[in-house]
């Protein structure tokens, strides 16, 4: 999750200093005051291809714990474990991806059994 949280401050730092400025300046009403930051970040974040892709490969992850974290405002703590299953499976993903995108090779060295059998599923 470290290196996604990076990705965006990289990729889209401008709107994600308008956001947190906008949640410290209404941290009681952020939620509602804050959404056109939000919405402008969250559009920044969708040009990133790696962000893409790990919005892709943990959607279901990441939406149990934005529900959680609706749900339980008073108390996000409750959130945590759902939190580090998005974190883990965000993490899986950019390795996926640069695995992917620097060596497409890479990924079937790493499990040769699996590096025959793809192969001859891409003869096919």
């Amino acid at each position: 999750m470290e290196h996604s949280m990076k990705l965006v401050e990289t990729h889209c730092s401008k709107y994600l200093d308008m956001f947190g400025e906008c949640i410290k300046q209404y941290p009681h009403t952020w939620q509602m005051d804050c959404e056109p930051e939000r919405r402008k970040l969250a559009k920044c974040a969708e040009t990133n291809p790696e962000i893409v892709h790990i919005k892709t490969v943990c959607g279901d992850e990441f939406h149990e714990y934005e529900k959680c974290m609706i749900e339980n405002r008073a108390d996000t703590e409750k959130c945590a474990e759902l939190f580090t299953t998005f974190s883990d499976c965000a993490d899986a993903a950019v390795g996926a991806f640069t695995a992917t995108a620097s060596n497409p090779a890479t990924v079937s060295k790493a499990s040769p059994s699996t590096g025959s059998s793809s192969a001859s599923s891409n003869e096919r």
